[in-house]
């Protein structure tokens, strides 16, 4: 008789990955389904600053001392993000804080999302020609359509990026993994493929639940954050809990798990900067602008212990400042 075989489980890495995102992210949507306006200011309040020194050391990294044949592009990159950050600063403060006002906002924001999208484009094409027999121009007419829906549907739009940014430092993980921790990628992409379920469970618990309490200009900030007033038939309580549970595994992402593939963005680790180590380099300019962005988190928890609605409007204001910087270093990773 043949003997069968039985496969022998080993446990590996990529199944204590993926043991740990589906706790903690069973853990994250019970709790904040049950507490979403709390944990909206909690998160913040902990992880915003952190996240934001994470992303700036894990870019620092990236950044090669000499630019070469990639010139145009870090230079149609970086200005871009400086030029579409000045612009949206003048708009939201002209607008006395933004926050989807119909007739003050939707002209000016479709104006900036079509410099957006067509800045994205620029750099896709530019990206594209710097790969052997690549044509990424189709970047260009995507970017039309996109911009149409900016001008026919803005509020949409721009409530559209509010969800789908917290994606990005997914898709920023899939491409680490793929350089540095190849073994991690098939369990990688499960923990992609159950964030649809705990949204579904979030959605199906909250959807009769009633609106959360906007008696406080805090209270009323995060919910028109979130879309309430865009989305008036949807629960601003679903709502809220959607984004805090995006926005969690984004922080998630950021702090812990890009630092696991990457060595290179682990903060203390300076020699793996070629700005830092590298002839030529810039070794006391990355010092200073690492010691600069620890002292912004301070900062910014200091501002949150005193004042939290106010330091929590500047906050997303000029964090639109990193949200933008994202784009040239994913698609350079292309």
């Amino acid at each position: 008789m043949q003997e069968l075989r039985v496969r022998r489980f080993e446990l590996t890495s990529g199944h204590l990955l993926l043991g740990g995102f589906l706790a903690a992210c069973a853990i994250g949507a019970t709790v904040i389904g049950a507490f979403p306006l709390q944990l909206s200011i909690a998160t913040i309040f902990l992880f915003a600053g952190i996240h934001n020194f994470m992303e700036f050391r894990y870019f620092a990294a990236r950044m090669p001392v000499r630019w070469g044949r990639s010139k145009l592009y870090y230079t149609a990159g970086i200005g871009g993000v400086a030029v579409l950050t000045a612009g949206y600063l003048t708009l939201y403060f002209a607008n006395d804080n933004w926050l989807w006002g119909v007739d003050s906002w939707a002209t000016g924001t479709s104006v900036w999302d079509t410099c957006f999208v067509i800045w994205l484009a620029a750099i896709f094409y530019l990206r594209g020609r710097q790969r052997p027999k690549s044509d990424w121009s189709w970047a260009f007419p995507v970017a039309f359509g996109l911009a149409a829906l900016a001008w026919i549907v803005p509020q949409y739009w721009s409530l559209a990026l509010v969800y789908i940014h917290p994606f990005i430092a997914m898709w920023f993980l899939d491409r680490q993994i793929r350089r540095t921790r190849p073994e991690w990628l098939r369990a990688y992409h499960w923990c992609l493929a159950s964030i649809p379920v705990f949204l579904l469970g979030i959605w199906a618990a909250l959807a009769g639940q009633p609106n959360l309490p906007e008696d406080t200009t805090l209270f009323w900030r995060i919910t028109q954050h979130a879309g309430s007033d865009i989305l008036p038939a949807i629960s601003s309580r679903l709502l809220v809990a959607t984004h805090v549970f995006l926005e969690s595994i984004h922080y998630f992402v950021w702090i812990l798990l890009i630092p696991l593939v990457d060595w290179k963005a682990i903060p203390w680790k300076l020699e793996r900067v070629p700005l830092f180590v590298n002839k030529g380099g810039f070794p006391r300019l990355v010092i200073g602008a690492m010691a600069v962005s620890l002292l912004l988190v301070i900062v910014l928890w200091l501002g949150f212990a005193a004042d939290y609605t106010r330091t929590r409007d500047l906050y997303f204001a000029f964090a639109i400042g990193h949200v933008l910087a994202e784009f040239p270093f994913l698609i350079k990773m292309l």
